[in-house]
């Protein structure tokens, strides 16, 4: 068995990307209008890829990535119930890793805080060449709506193929395909409509005190 978390208002109390873009200063925009909130319009829109919002929204931000993570620990936390749920897997031998759209540095930043730095996170990689944010997409699929983004269902799909039933938790569109694929899904927000409206086996996940309970309840064999 795996369980496999979205980050962003998922495993995280909120959405950390928004964070850092709301609350640290960035560079000049081309009018006083425009912000990171126009790109992101503008890959609400089709005009961009996720990817293509992400990194010039991110390359704007006027502060080191290191800045960023010290940034994303004052002001973000875990959900409730995931360091619980995370140090049970340890004990039970379940493995549990963080399948995400966002950046690796903050994902890390916070499982840190929490004394979880050891569990995996398939995300985009970053780094820096000539002073300037690179990014990398190691876990990318051709076909994948996301392109040229990293592809969740590739994750899920690498696990099935390892043996391992999938426990999935998230929150939004980018979730709904993993969703499909699992075979038990713990959702928030726009991911628990879908779940009801497609009659996907799932619980509410107000927090992962939830996720805990649902493998307390399934006993050792549960859904291996």
């Amino acid at each position: 068995m795996v369980i496999l978390c979205d980050f962003d208002d998922t495993a995280a109390d909120r959405n950390v990307a928004t964070l850092l873009l709301d609350g640290l200063q960035s560079t000049p925009f081309s009018s006083t209008t425009e912000n990171w909130r126009s790109l992101h319009k503008q890959f609400l829109d089709s005009e961009i890829t996720l990817a293509e919002y992400q990194e010039n929204a991110f390359e704007r931000l006027a502060s080191t990535r290191s800045e960023q993570a010290a940034y994303a620990q004052k002001h973000a936390d875990l959900r409730p119930g995931f360091r619980e749920l995370a140090e049970y897997c340890q004990e039970q031998g379940i493995e549990i890793a963080v399948v995400s759209h966002g950046l690796d540095f903050y994902i890390q930043a916070l499982l840190d805080k929490a004394g979880l730095g050891y569990i995996p996170q398939f995300a985009v990689q970053t780094g820096e060449a000539a002073g300037r944010t690179t990014f990398t997409y190691n876990f990318a699929k051709d076909g994948c709506p996301w392109a040229p983004g990293n592809c969740k269902c590739y994750i899920v799909e690498e696990y099935r193929e390892r043996g391992h039933a999938i426990l999935y938790a998230g929150d939004g569109l980018s979730d709904t395909c993993p969703a499909r694929k699992a075979d038990f899904v713990f959702a928030r927000d726009g991911l628990l409509s879908f779940c009801q409206a497609y009659d996907l086996p799932h619980r509410e996940l107000t927090d992962f005190h939830v996720v805990l309970d649902f493998l307390k309840e399934q006993g050792p064999e549960g859904l291996r």
